[in-house]
């Protein structure tokens, strides 16, 4: 009886230290457990905040770029600006430098146009003095002419360089006049009695007549402004330069009197 009370005393002596033991180590469990999640706690710490400093210098680099992009491209815009500025500067005083030469051209025009204007006075004066005294060769046509340019030296709403074309062009033809040799058929005024013949006029050197027969010559006086018959003997070869200017004969060297004298 002792012994089985014995036994049964071990056994539950042995009972409640496995209790205790497997209190203890549940307790051992619980302590570890906590530990390793206060562990992991302070693991994850340093892990999320160095996670959250890689996304903030990304952040951080991320703007830093796009702001070094807004800023080189501000400064690409900043270049091209002053480039354009300076452009537009030189332009400007390109301008500024032609308007200055425009500024002296029309001051030298309006001067030239106040010596000019009565200069085109003075040259149309000499013009018609020129025409009025000299051989009158087509003078119907060469006063109509210089009627024609009378008329429009006289208006004022014509510009002073169209009058100053218009009377180059007469002076022009006047010019040509001096040059080559013409006949034609007139009549004119011979010792009071009208008479068509052949004219002969050389430049403005002389101007000559003949007869339809050949038979007489004469020249025209500008001093007297009357034709002059030219006697035998100082003809020349007058005859033969009628037929020459009147393609009747080949081109040949002629003795014409112009030295005649009355």
């Amino acid at each position: 009886m002792m012994t089985s009370r014995l036994t049964f005393n071990a056994t539950l002596t042995c009972c409640l230290l496995m209790n205790s033991t497997i209190a203890m180590a549940n307790d051992t469990q619980v302590t570890v457990d906590a530990l390793a999640e206060q562990w992991i706690d302070k693991i994850k710490q340093p892990i999320q905040q160095s996670v959250q400093l890689g996304q903030e210098a990304a952040d951080w680099q991320q703007q830093k770029m796009h702001a070094l992009s807004e800023q080189q491209q501000s400064l690409g815009e900043l270049y091209w600006t002053e480039y354009q500025l300076e452009k537009k500067q030189k332009n400007l005083q390109s301008l500024q430098l032609e308007i200055e030469q425009l500024q002296q051209d029309i001051d030298t025009i309006n001067q030239l146009k106040q010596q000019l204007e009565p200069q085109l006075e003075v040259w149309y004066a000499m013009l018609e003095q020129q025409v009025f005294s000299d051989l009158p060769f087509d003078f119907d046509e060469r006063k109509r002419r210089l009627a024609f340019l009378r008329s429009a030296m006289d208006k004022s709403d014509l510009p002073l360089a169209e009058r100053f074309r218009r009377l180059l062009e007469v002076i022009s033809i006047e010019v040509a006049y001096g040059y080559g040799q013409q006949v034609n058929q007139d009549v004119i005024v011979i010792d009071e009695k009208p008479m068509q013949v052949n004219l002969l006029r050389l430049g403005r050197l002389a101007w000559f007549y003949m007869t339809p027969d050949e038979q007489q010559f004469g020249w025209f006086d500008r001093n007297t402004r009357q034709w002059n018959s030219i006697p035998i003997n100082e003809q020349g070869d007058l005859g033969l330069a009628m037929a020459i200017t009147m393609n009747k004969q080949i081109a040949n060297i002629v003795n014409v009197p112009l030295g005649v004298k009355r």
